[in-house]
């Protein structure tokens, strides 16, 4: 059971799709918020602006800490077998509950000093939920044209 749950996870950290996920949802949150940047100037105030990009920083944090999260966890799997010198998971379980301590603290200021907007940082914050959606999006598209056209 061991050797196929780490031959599992070498095939996902091999594989070349997966391997470039991080690239393509970085891209998408930043045309994404490039987008809303944009259109937050021009037709909302200075302070949905500056909301919309704390809650952006925020969300794109919290996508690479729960990315190096997951990474050592499928490490870890694939080093099951052939156990190696394991760096310190503590910075990593540090950035897993530094991620909790920084949304609710934006939210907490956003309720209580209403210096941010709220529309505005919600927004920011559900950035990469956004271009999780986008990129799952464009998975079921290309692989229903693919079934359909017959290049399966």
């Amino acid at each position: 059971m061991v050797l196929n749950s780490q031959n599992l996870s070498q095939e996902l950290l091999d594989d070349p799709y997966y391997a470039t996920v991080e690239n393509r949802l970085t891209r998408i949150g930043l045309v994404l918020a490039g987008l809303t940047l944009l259109l937050g100037a021009l037709f909302a105030s200075w302070k949905f602006v500056v909301s919309f990009l704390v809650g952006a920083v925020i969300s794109y944090l919290n996508f690479c800490w729960m990315k190096q999260g997951v990474d050592r966890l499928i490490g870890s799997i694939a080093r099951a077998i052939t156990p190696a010198p394991r760096p310190s998971g503590k910075w990593v379980i540090f950035k897993y509950f530094l991620r909790y301590a920084l949304i609710g603290g934006t939210l907490y200021a956003i309720f209580r000093f209403q210096f941010f907007e709220v529309r505005g940082a919600i927004l920011g914050l559900l950035l990469f939920v956004a271009a999780v959606l986008f990129e799952c999006l464009h998975l079921v598209i290309k692989t229903l044209l693919e079934e359909w056209y017959g290049r399966a």
